[in-house]
């Protein structure tokens, strides 16, 4: 029986030293049936003082912690390496913070792996001009986020998904299925809405690739680890500009960018990598 297992970090910050001190985690089988417990919220200790930045995005301060147990001895940490295997999924959005976190605790990873957001990217379009809610978006995810020159950036946050995808109730069901309180930058809440999400981009990625069931999560794997051709600059001197524009206007700026990656080696934005060959190749 394959396990899916639904997690998300909070940490002391985002930095190569920083720790986990609030795991949030679901743990289903391919039924939706809970594996043990199944439910995880578990504060822990860390060695490290919680950034001030961090604490303004979660709201947990350095008290609550006290008398918690380190991440390593959770109950969490001790399902996760029992599931550790091929046969289990490991799902997170931006998973490769949430897993770069986990192995900081020396967890070496053995799971088939679904980053939501890399299959988002995949599966979803951002048109421009942005389209209103209500006129013709049923089936995109539009978000209008502007830049100082009034272009339009596309968004993939998962809080962006919640509030486009799903409604109050909708949420308050499956809060009440699993005795689970949403609020946003909350390890167990965006859990749950990590768990909603999948189910849309599963049935999405069966309707885009005309898949059977049986063969859908295997897609997802694929598509999280293939780089994603990116439509937008969302940093730099043009971002909110096309990268299609910046071809046409400055193809000298894309050919200095793909030198700055190639420099970076391993450590490089495969998706920029990516797109700029393709566009300049």
């Amino acid at each position: 029986m394959a396990y899916n297992i639904f997690f998300d970090t909070e940490t002391t910050g985002i930095e190569p030293e920083d720790q986990i001190i609030q795991i949030g985690a679901i743990i289903t089988d391919t039924k939706g049936e809970l594996f043990k417990d199944g439910i995880y919220n578990e504060l822990c200790a860390t060695t490290l003082p919680i950034k001030l930045k961090a604490m303004s995005t979660h709201g947990i301060r350095e008290e609550e912690l006290k008398g918690k147990l380190p991440f390593e001895k959770t109950t969490f940490w001790n399902d996760l390496n029992e599931l550790n295997n091929e046969e289990n999924y490991l799902i997170a959005h931006n998973l490769p913070f949430d897993l770069g976190m986990l192995e900081k605790h020396k967890f070496k990873n053995n799971c088939q792996i679904i980053d939501t957001l890399k299959c988002a990217m995949h599966l979803y379009d951002v048109k421009v001009p942005h389209v209103s809610a209500g006129h013709g978006q049923e089936d995109l995810i539009e978000e209008e986020i502007r830049d100082k020159n009034n272009n339009i950036v596309p968004d993939y946050k998962l809080q962006t998904f919640r509030y486009k995808l799903f409604s109050k109730e909708e949420e308050e069901t499956e809060a009440q299925k699993y005795n689970v309180e949403i609020k946003a930058h909350d390890a167990i809440g965006d859990v749950l809405i990590l768990k909603m999400f999948l189910k849309e981009l599963f049935l999405r990625a069966k309707k885009e690739f005309n898949l059977k069931n049986s063969e859908v999560m295997e897609k997802l794997v694929e598509l999280s680890n293939e780089p994603v051709k990116l439509k937008m600059f969302i940093f730099g001197k043009y971002r909110g500009v096309s990268f299609e524009d910046v071809l046409h206007s400055d193809r000298g700026y894309l050919e200095w960018l793909l030198r700055e990656q190639d420099k970076l080696g391993d450590k490089c934005d495969k998706n920029i990598k990516y797109t700029l060959m393709e566009l300049l190749k």
